[in-house]
């Protein structure tokens, strides 16, 4: 009798060590792919690489548009990263902030308005890259990129707020 208890106390204690094994062999090799969640693997620049490529498909652009809008992109990368980077600060500080100190209101006051100023410099970034990206796309292009927009619109629903 003792026999049987202790075979399948040991037969238990392996199936459950081999599923438990099984689920962390799987999630570190997610893991070790990188990218959110373990996504094919792809650093920030091949994902954008690979996002260009099948927007410049989609949209059939020719080799001068290509030029031009990679050369938007990387422009809008660089006023955007040192704002990101502002913000990003901005935050650290605000968490930094002691509640109980006299100066509080005060300094979180100045924390707010240096960030709606980023906020603002952001937001018109943006406005003057969709600008240029119209100057750069023809009138069919610019509606089939209106097209992926709406679709990418409907696949994430409310995940994403996009303006009406």
């Amino acid at each position: 009798m003792k026999n049987k208890m202790t075979k399948r106390l040991f037969l238990s204690s392996m199936v459950a060590g081999a599923l438990a094994m099984g689920t962390m062999a799987s999630a570190d090799s997610m893991c070790n792919k990188g990218g959110k969640h373990g996504k094919k693997g792809m650093d920030k620049s091949e994902f954008m690489q690979k996002r260009f490529d099948r927007m410049s498909t989609k949209l059939g652009l020719t080799d001068e548009q290509k030029t031009k809008v990679q050369e938007l992109m990387q422009n809008h990368r660089n006023v955007m990263k040192p704002l990101r980077d502002e913000k990003r600060a901005l935050r650290t500080e605000m968490m930094n902030l002691d509640p109980s100190a006299s100066d509080f209101d005060a300094k979180v006051e100045d924390i707010a308005n240096r960030e709606s100023a980023i906020v603002r410099q952001t937001t018109i970034a943006q406005a003057n890259k969709r600008k240029q990206m119209a100057r750069i796309l023809t009138p069919e292009q610019q509606a089939a990129k209106k097209a992926m927009h709406e679709n990418r619109k409907s696949r994430h629903g409310k995940k994403r707020k996009y303006a009406e």
